[in-house]
Parts: structure tokens; C-alpha cells; sequence
């Protein structure tokens, strides 16, 4: 990151992790300026989620029960239909998960599966490194520029024909401690999620494909309503 870049990182947002030069083409300024305003719009609706968790979760220990919301019952009852699903996701018989280190995506990619789901979750070390490392090698394999050489000297490439990309970001209980939105960690979720559309969602969409998502351990309505209000 140049200094006058450094110099335009948003008020109010800090990193302390360290910021490479490759990491600098990630963490520029408009893309932490998405992340932050992701943050302060939804971040205290995730705080208050997870409060709601813990209240939840006494009260099932005390012996209370889950059950629907009286008002959406004509919605449960009634006959309904979801948007058309993209071309891309129509086959999912075969998919492939593993995190977004630069070989695993070029070989899951490759493999002759119809999906591969990126996680930057459980199959992920969520070190500093990795998360940032993660978003660089998605954004080179959405253009078909990612490459890696093993020590031996072999080479990895993308086939020709590749497995559909889903993105899996962070549960809502996880935090990214490496950049703080006015004094705070933001959500991992959005951090993953805010960098990743950021930077290759209009690519996507110009190849054909999307930004797909598989959004992780979610406990109630609200929680799926924040991802939606995010989407927005």
C-alpha cells in the first residue's frame, strides 16, 4: 500500500495487520471504506443477535421449546415460488469444499466436480495471512490468472472447463481482529464477504456466473436477515 494510499484509508477504520504490497491490491481504500459501511450499518444488529443467542439458549435449558412465528404462518401455508436459480447452480450432484490456500483452489477448481465452495471458515486457519491470501487467490482464479509452482517446479493451472465457485464467509460469531471499524473488530463475516464482493462481483456477473454463497450456522430469522439486508 502506497503511502497516499495509506493516507485515504477511511476515517474511523484501522488495520493492524500487516499490509503487503499484495495485500494492499485486497485492503485498498474503497474496499475497506464497503467493509465499514457493512459494519456500522449491520454490526450492532449481529451484537444483538448473538445476545439473543445466549437468552435463547437459557431458555431451552429451562425447558422451553423452538417453534415458528405465529405471523408467518400464511406464508408456511400458502403455495409461493423463489427466484429462478442461475444457469451455473442448477447441477449440483457433486461438490467439493476445502479453504482458499492457492493449490486447493486451482485442484478443487479442476477436479470434475459441478461445485466447489471455498471456505473461509471451518476448513480454514483464519490467521491474518490466510484470510487475505484467501481473497487474492479468488479474485486470480475468477480472471483465470492463478498459477502455482511447487518446489519441485510443477505447475498448476485452471482447465478449460472449472467447477462453479460458492464462497462460504465466516459465521456471525466470529470476528476479524485485524481491522477495526471505529474502535471495534468487524465481523469476519462481512470481512470476507465485503472484500469478496467488492473486488469480483461484477466480474462474475460478466463471465456468466455470480457471487454465490453459502452462509454458515445461522439460529434464527433475524440472523438470516441481516446476510439479506447485507445483500442489499
Amino acid at each position: 500500500m502506497t503511502k497516499a494510499d495509506q493516507a485515504r484509508i477511511p476515517d474511523g477504520v484501522r488495520v493492524v495487520g500487516q499490509i503487503t504490497p499484495a495485500f494492499a491490491e485486497i485492503l485498498t481504500p474503497d474496499a475497506l471504506e464497503f467493509v465499514a459501511k457493512l459494519q456500522r450499518r449491520l454490526g450492532g444488529r449481529r451484537r444483538d443477535c448473538l445476545e439473543r443467542r445466549m437468552e435463547r439458549q437459557t431458555a431451552l435449558d429451562a425447558g422451553g421449546t423452538l417453534d415458528f412465528l405465529p405471523e408467518t404462518k400464511k406464508v408456511r401455508e400458502s403455495d409461493w415460488t423463489c427466484a429462478a436459480i442461475p444457469p451455473d447452480l442448477r447441477d449440483r450432484r457433486v461438490e467439493i469444499t476445502g479453504p482458499t490456500d492457492r493449490k486447493m483452489v486451482i485442484n478443487a477448481l479442476n477436479c470434475g466436480a459441478k461445485m466447489f465452495m471455498a471456505d473461509f471458515e471451518d476448513a480454514n486457519s483464519p490467521t491474518w495471512e490466510n484470510m487475505v491470501d484467501g481473497q487474492i487467490n479468488l479474485r486470480d482464479a475468477i480472471r483465470r490468472t492463478i498459477t502455482f509452482t511447487n518446489p519441485n517446479g510443477k505447475e498448476y493451472q485452471l482447465n478449460e472447463k472449472t467447477a462453479t465457485l460458492l464462497v462460504r464467509p465466516r459465521g456471525w460469531h466470529l470476528a476479524e481482529k485485524h481491522v477495526l471499524v471505529d474502535g471495534e473488530p468487524v465481523a469476519g463475516g462481512l470481512f470476507d464477504f465485503g472484500l469478496y464482493f467488492f473486488h469480483n462481483a461484477k466480474e462474475l456477473i460478466k463471465r456468466g456466473s455470480g457471487p454465490y454463497f453459502y452462509l454458515p450456522k445461522m439460529e434464527s430469522h433475524l440472523e438470516a436477515r441481516i446476510w439479506n439486508d447485507a445483500f442489499k
